[in-house]
């Protein structure tokens, strides 16, 4: 009877992703009342029939579950984003009509060309099924682990590791970001594990932060670890790791991060300790470190809540607009309140983001989400604080609007993965933990 029943309810669900979400929950419901029926007296038989009947109409409850379990498109979120983006391609068209360089048309045909790919790619990655990516969480983090060891051994060229690829240049910074949604979704079928494979789990976390410290630039490689660690200790705070070795595991996992952070500042090169000497006190380092500083500060204080400040191009050989100093020249250009209303939109935008990953009741996308949208958090607020000069001066990205393929690209796998967490929010099932799965195979 039960069966009949199914077949009939299942044939109304349209989303074939949402099928055995239904399946599920109804079959749970259905032997939960069974059992109650059961315990009152009833045969099996009995039991079942009155679990069924409980249920309605087949045909009535396939529909509203249907219309409960379907995809739920993030409208709002990709309005925002092609917003965003729009705003990247307006700015570069802006500083290459300022600027009588050739290369600042090259700017922003690129920027073109990237955030037209970049939404295109974000689009794709979108209408997937995010659990089908976390199957493959472990294979595709080791994946990125090994690439990044061996294009880490690579030739240098301007100071960070590359490797010719089919005549393109590969920025590390990519692997890593995209590390981050993987680690969660690893995070997620290391819950309850047994004692003997937690030290695997720490690979998953040590590993990638030893290979960005020698791979990439400081403040990814500051960004990644914090994010890591975050997530680890979210999912301890979540009870995902053993409680006996909860404490004990982050305690020595905080301890030698926390060491490790204080070495490698002790032992910053030079040029890193001179580019912070020259954030504290410009004026020592005018003609040096200091320079761009002094720039950053004499724009915004010389510029006005609405308008133009003249001094924009008269201080200097100008600054990096395109790429890093993007929000500095529009306070130049336009004025305080055109820089707070893109500030406001990116802030929208992350608190967006960051409320989809905690709000999910599925806890594998709850962990990605978070992964995803603590990149974009974290990439933006450094950019506006080193835009305020609240930073010290740094090659940073601002996630769709200023210029660069690779950072554009990240940014859009990123914001993918954690649309379709939204999109499949009511469709796809908590998926088991690891030794349950072995258990049930």
């Amino acid at each position: 009877m039960e069966k009949n029943y199914m077949e009939t309810l299942l044939a109304q669900i349209r989303e074939k992703h949402a099928k055995e979400c239904v399946r599920q929950e109804v079959s749970d419901h259905i032997q939960d009342q069974k059992q109650h029926y059961i315990d009152n007296g009833m045969t099996e038989e009995q039991a079942e029939e009155k679990a069924v009947a409980d249920m309605g109409d087949p045909v009535e409850t396939g529909i509203a579950l249907d219309t409960l379990h379907k995809p739920k498109p993030a409208w709002s979120a990709l309005a925002m984003i092609a917003v965003l983006c729009a705003a990247g391609i307006l700015l570069q068209y802006t500083i290459g009509s300022s600027s009588p360089s050739a290369m600042e048309s090259y700017f922003f045909e690129k920027q073109c060309l990237y955030s037209v790919i970049g939404f295109l790619v974000l689009s794709i990655v979108y209408l997937i099924d995010y659990t089908q990516i976390a199957k493959y969480s472990r294979f595709l983090c080791l994946g990125i682990l090994l690439l990044s060891f061996l294009i880490g051994n690579a030739n240098t060229v301007h100071g960070y590791p590359q490797i010719d690829l089919i005549y393109c240049q590969i920025r590390m910074d990519i692997f890593f970001y995209l590390y981050l949604p993987l680690y969660g979704a690893v995070l997620h079928s290391f819950r309850r594990c047994r004692p003997h494979d937690l030290w695997k789990l720490v690979l998953y976390t040590i590993l990638p932060i030893c290979f960005a410290f020698r791979q990439v630039h400081l403040s990814v490689f500051i960004n990644v670890s914090i994010i890591l660690i975050f997530m680890l200790c979210t999912a301890a705070v979540k009870g995902w790791i053993s409680k006996s070795l909860r404490l004990r595991t982050l305690g020595l996992i905080l301890t030698g991060f926390a060491a490790f952070c204080a070495l490698i500042f002790w032992n910053l090169p030079v040029y890193q300790r001179c580019r912070i000497q020259a954030w504290i006190n410009p004026a020592a380092f005018r003609t040096g470190a200091g320079y761009i500083d002094l720039r950053i500060r004499h724009i915004i204080s010389t510029s006005h809540l609405i308008g133009k400040n003249t001094e924009l191009f008269k201080t200097g050989s100008p600054l990096d607009f395109e790429t890093d100093y993007l929000l500095t020249y529009l306070i130049g250009k336009f004025g305080f309140l055109a820089a707070a209303a893109l500030i406001i939109l990116i802030v929208l935008l992350g608190v967006k983001l960051l409320s989809v990953s905690i709000h999910q009741k599925n806890q594998l996308g709850m962990m990605m989400g978070l992964g995803c949208s603590l990149v974009f958090i974290m990439q933006s607020f450094e950019y506006i604080l080193v835009n305020f000069s609240l930073l010290p001066t740094s090659g940073l990205y601002l996630p769709l609007i200023s210029y660069g393929g690779s950072g554009m690209l990240h940014t859009c796998i990123l914001l993918g993965i954690l649309l379709s967490i939204y999109r499949y929010e009511n469709i796809v099932s908590e998926p088991l933990p690891l030794q349950y799965k072995k258990f049930a195979a």
